[in-house]
Formats: C-alpha cells, sequence, structure tokens
C-alpha cells in the first residue's frame, strides 16, 4: 500500500508520511485504526527502519497518530480534522490547480470536475 520512489527529490521518510496522510484523507484508515507496522513499513519498502520511525514520528508530533507501547500505532480520533492534514490537502489542490491552469484547463472545466466528483452537491 505504501511505495517509496527512491529516484525522488522528496526525502523518503516524507513520502511515507504524505502517503500515511493521503490513506486517512482517503478514509482507508479512520480514528482508532491501526496501522501497519513500522517494520512492516519498513520490509515491503526496503527502506531503513529508522527512517520509517522518523515518518512516524513527525505524524505523531502532528497529532495524526498516536502510539500504544507494546500494541502499535493508531489514527488519532479527529486527525481529518488536523490542521497538517489541512495543510497538506492545500498544497496538493493548489499544485493541482496551478498545473491545470497551466496546461489550458478552464475554471468552467474544473467546476465540472469537481460537481462530477461530489455527485453535484453543493455545500
Amino acid at each position: 500500500m505504501i511505495s517509496v520512489d527512491k529516484q525522488s527529490r522528496v526525502p523518503v521518510y516524507e513520502q511515507i508520511k504524505n502517503q500515511i496522510i493521503t490513506l486517512i484523507r482517503l478514509g482507508v484508515y479512520s480514528g482508532g485504526d491501526k496501522l501497519p507496522s513500522i517494520r512492516q513499513i519498513s520490509s515491503d519498502t526496503s527502506v531503513n527502519v529508522n527512517t520509517v520511525k522518523k515518518a512516524f514520528s513527525e505524524l505523531e508530533i502532528n497529532g495524526l497518530i498516536h502510539t500504544v507501547p507494546g500494541t502499535g500505532c493508531f489514527v488519532s480520533e479527529g486527525a481529518l480534522d488536523n490542521p497538517a492534514v489541512t495543510s497538506k490537502i492545500t498544497r496538493d489542490i493548489t499544485n493541482d490547480f496551478v498545473t491545470a491552469r497551466a496546461l489550458g484547463v478552464t475554471r468552467e472545466k474544473i467546476i465540472e470536475i469537481l460537481n462530477d466528483i461530489y455527485g453535484g452537491e453543493e455545500k
């Protein structure tokens, strides 16, 4: 589920951290859900355990996850309301919109896409 691009300029721990935030944002992991262990992610991605620990540490500092000693790491309740998640979403959307605009995608097309995603609901 988590993958690493070792050719990327983005540090590996950031890639792992961002992917976990994305998985929370997409609802793959909800408040109270147990995350894969640090060792499991390390093994799956062929990344040093300390690198994965750094990603988890930053997620914990930001309040997105919490550790239960001897049990594992869990998604914090209300993680989606966390400013770190909101900030990442804002950056991602902004980057995507800037790219779309540079490629000539119109505002109307963006609104059409958003309406398709949200089923036309206005909230």
